[in-house]
């Protein structure tokens, strides 16, 4: 009879072969997964005045100014069970009656990084899969996989009574065959002082509150991390850096200059001995595109993030996993035990691991008419004189 190891082996070797058959460059190229970021904060149904016709708004921020014709959560109907994929409303037990502004300006953060990481993986053809919004809840958590997961390290592992590791989520997790493993933490500090008609770096205090929360959750990121590929490449590096897209690198090594135990705290998490050097070790707005038009980069973004790419990745001492341990670890993060869903507010989880699965996704949503909520209200002024410009082909 086979033992547990044997088992172990041949779920392993049944794993590899779907994450290949999902990404078929999956040892030449890089691969983002989801393909697309999906924003969390959900979009309500509204009316389009005059015509009858329903829209999709986004949701507004609690405290902000009533939208015509968007009904508070409480007073929007349940969907049917059953209904058509184009006409599904948002499941009103499942939209947050708490939005903020910040976590607006979290999917406009997340959105702008995860689209220079794109162009970043496009610029060099490198073995790599890039993970965004990682819920280690998820990991693999697929019932039908759970004799095989068993085996194997989890986050509950790690759960204490003042830590419970399997509910966190990393932001970023980039697992490159020749470097190991990069974790990344996200935050938007800045964002609307960037976005701004008069872009001005936002207050010092504001950056320290902000990295010394992102440093706890870095290196809680890694203790999971860490103990989930253990077992398949102990000595595996496993780096960390801060993502700060409306933060200089300058701005950075003076708040960490300026508030000694956060520099202590800094360089110990990210291997750093002054504030210059753990400033360099992040991804700031030095190193990204434009907030106002981050989806256009431009060769010299480009080249500024390949550098830090580069100085971040250094080492002295470089280990190639092998075929079968590289996508050993890709599949206990994207394979078939493990939930890769994105947000989802009509009460279905819609799981999108390919590029194929993200444009279905994507034409269901957008087959829905979307208003900005700016839009809507400004449809239900009198008088309604509206003129609409756009290129062609935009409708």
């Amino acid at each position: 009879m086979a033992g547990p190891g044997s088992s172990q082996q041949t779920s392993s070797s049944n794993w590899r072969q779907i994450v290949t058959s999902l990404y078929p460059d999956a040892l030449t190229l890089t691969y983002c997964v989801p393909p697309v970021n999906f924003n969390k904060v959900p979009y309500v149904r509204g009316t389009v005045p005059g015509t009858g016709h329903s829209a999709l708004v986004l949701h507004p921020p609690s405290g902000a100014a009533p939208v015509h014709n968007v009904p508070p959560v409480s007073q929007r109907p349940v969907p049917p069970s059953r209904y058509s994929l184009l006409t599904q409303e948002p499941d009103p037990q499942a939209i947050p009656d708490n939005v903020q502004e910040s976590d607006l300006r979290d999917d406009f953060a997340q959105n702008h990084m995860m689209v220079n990481l794109q162009e970043l993986g496009k610029s060099r053809p490198e073995a790599m899969f890039i993970l965004s919004q990682l819920s280690f809840s998820s990991y693999l958590n697929q019932p039908a996989y759970a004799a095989a997961a068993a085996q194997l390290p989890r986050p509950s592992q790690l759960d204490t009574k003042k830590t419970k590791y399997s509910d966190g989520e990393a932001d970023f997790v980039l697992i490159h065959r020749q470097h190991g493993i990069l974790i990344g933490e996200l935050k938007s500090v800045g964002k609307s002082q960037a976005c701004s008609q008069n872009p001005q770096p936002p207050a010092d205090a504001d950056v320290a509150k902000r990295v010394t929360k992102a440093v706890k959750q870095l290196d809680r990121s890694e203790t999971v991390v860490r103990h989930l590929v253990s077992d398949v490449s102990p000595g595996l590096t496993v780096r960390k850096a801060l993502f700060l897209p409306y933060v200089s690198t300058e701005q950075l090594e003076r708040v960490l200059d300026n508030d000694p135990q956060l520099k202590q705290a800094v360089c110990r998490s990210l291997g750093a001995g002054s504030a210059a050097a753990a400033s360099q070790l992040c991804c700031c707005s030095d190193q990204l595109s434009q907030p106002a038009s981050y989806w256009h980069g431009t060769p010299a973004v480009l080249s500024q993030l390949s550098t830090w790419w580069q100085h971040r990745m250094a080492c002295s001492v470089y280990t190639l996993l092998t075929d079968d341990k590289y996508l050993d670890i890709v599949a206990r993060f994207v394979g078939p035990a493990t939930t890769v869903s994105v947000p989802c507010y009509n009460g279905v989880r819609v799981e999108v691991r390919t590029a194929g699965q993200a444009v279905a996704e994507l034409g269901r949503r957008l087959a829905l008419l979307v208003l900005t909520l700016q839009q809507l209200d400004l449809m239900n002024r009198n008088p309604q004189l509206v003129c609409l410009t756009g290129p062609p082909g935009t409708g």
